[in-house]
């Protein structure tokens, strides 16, 4: 991700220009030339800097990759390991589980991120993790409640996609500022495809070249233990000498916490709509990827191996298109829709999705429970991500990290929790489209609600409650320049 001086019309008559949901018509006039632009302090270094920038987020760049590497493949793993011992019914009880999971650690997470060393958290929440996927994987090892480890191991690595990233990128938004974020967040984004490529990859491949050798697939889950205490022992010293360790002046309990991010989503109405829109799409979405792994393991029967590859291609597609978007086009998409025109986006890829999924569960087609979950994972692992980041970037930094647990995080483990019981209906009714058909509904009303956030965004702009600074700059994801 990347910042470039543009604006609608003359820059520093509007620097706020980048926001609005639609370029004003002047824009497409030609433009005269300007003066030139004085820059920040912070740019003008970043600007010299050049690799250097690089090197100091080097770090970052390896937790990020090593997370999501571990991450991706724990997680394929897992569900194919999951399903093959205790069926589809048991998706049933791992998706509220982990959503309960994610409010409880992310509420953890919401009280000590800005109140603590950053550093510190993230060591103590990578060892917790380590331990508990050692305990899970004893368990498994000795064949006691095989199920309930696998489950857990699933949960974890569930929480180690969406938790310990948050906690990276906050302390990349305390090393870095805006004029030197412009340079290196587009680059630290690169590395995150590269280890969520890296484990699906593996997910994919060792099923198929140790096929015939008797090797347990169980094994894999070993990586996630062994990366959380190489990063948990290793980053900290590797960013000991940075600024990226500190913590907010003060601490808050955590009912202040939640009281001044709640106060800002409810002082700025566009942003509520923006919440209920983000829920209801996720509730939507996530019952689409649930139906998706239901309808699948249902098709193939309870063998791991074919599960894990039919799990790791279909996200290893998806993956490689997102990172062709973000590459050619995420650029051009961002400044033509703008923000909230980009963030419409989501809801209705989730209809569409809705919609395959019912179709395919009714023919019991994988084919078509692919497309289904394909068109649901390329706009939420691209264009979505990129124009929330830009939303947030309006948040005055002291409530950004909190304000981002609740629009990022609640939406995810609220569809969680309520995915399964609208998959349930399905199992119950045995009416498999329904599932679908319900999402489809639900997807509608996000959509709804994204129109709403898009014609207001633009007088949402002069809210106080925004964050103000002297020269703001466009948002363009695009480019690493």
């Amino acid at each position: 991700m990347t910042v470039k001086d543009e604006g609608a019309g003359t820059p520093e008559d509007d620097p706020w220009g980048f926001l609005p949901a639609r370029k004003p018509a002047a824009e497409a006039t030609p433009k005269v030339a300007q003066p030139a632009v004085v820059r920040e302090r912070g740019e003008i270094r970043a600007a010299v800097e050049g690799s250097s920038l690089k090197k100091r987020a080097w770090p970052m760049a390896v937790a990020l990759a090593g997370i999501f590497f571990a991450g991706f493949v724990t997680e394929v793993v897992a569900a194919s390991q999951m399903i093959a011992l205790a069926g589809t019914e048991s998706l049933l009880f791992i998706y509220p589980l982990g959503g309960l999971g994610l409010l409880l650690l992310g509420l953890v997470q919401f009280r000590l991120v800005d109140g603590a060393a950053r550093l510190k958290v993230l060591r103590y929440a990578t060892l917790a993790y380590a331990i508990l996927f050692t305990i899970a994987l004893v368990f498994i090892a000795g064949g006691l409640l095989p199920i309930l480890a696998v489950g857990l191991i699933w949960l974890l690595a569930d929480q180690l996609n969406y938790l310990v990233p948050l906690l990276v990128w906050s302390l990349a938004g305390d090393e870095f500022n805006v004029a030197e974020g412009r340079k290196v967040f587009g680059w630290l984004v690169t590395w995150t495809y590269v280890g969520q490529i890296s484990g699906l990859a593996v997910a994919l491949l060792t099923p198929i070249l140790l096929q015939g050798l008797d090797f347990d697939l169980s094994w894999l889950l070993i990586i996630a233990p062994i990366v959380c205490v190489f990063l948990a022992l290793w980053l900290p010293h590797a960013l000991r000498n940075s600024s990226a360790a500190k913590g907010t002046a003060h601490r808050e309990s955590l009912n202040e916490s939640i009281k001044g991010a709640a106060e800002f989503i409810n002082g700025v109405p566009v942003w509520r709509s923006l919440m209920v829109a983000s829920t209801l799409t996720f509730v939507a979405g996530t019952t689409v990827i649930m139906g998706y792994s239901v309808g699948v393991g249902d098709l193939l029967g309870r063998d791991a191996a074919n599960l894990q590859i039919i799990f790791a291609a279909t996200w290893l597609v998806a993956l490689g298109i997102c990172w062709g978007i973000q590459h050619f086009f995420a650029e051009r998409i961002a400044e033509r829709a703008g923000i909230p025109g980009t963030l419409i986006i989501l809801p209705i890829a989730t209809a569409i999705a809705a919609v395959a999924l019912a179709l395919g569960s009714a023919i019991g087609s994988i084919a078509v429970l692919i497309v289904a979950i394909i068109i649901w994972r390329i706009p939420r692992w691209s264009l979505d991500e990129n124009a929330r980041r830009g939303a947030l970037s309006l948040v005055p930094d002291e409530r950004r990290t909190r304000v981002s647990f609740l629009i990022d995080l609640t939406p995810v483990a609220v569809g969680l929790v309520l995915a399964a019981p609208i998959v349930g209906i399905g199992f119950a009714t045995g009416v498999l489209w329904l599932p679908g058909t319900i999402a489809l509904v639900i997807a509608l009303v996000a959509v709804f609600y994204s129109r709403k956030v898009m014609k207001g965004w633009d007088d949402s702009l002069m809210n106080w409650r925004l964050r103000r600074r002297k020269q703001n700059r466009a948002i363009d994801f695009g480019s690493d320049e």
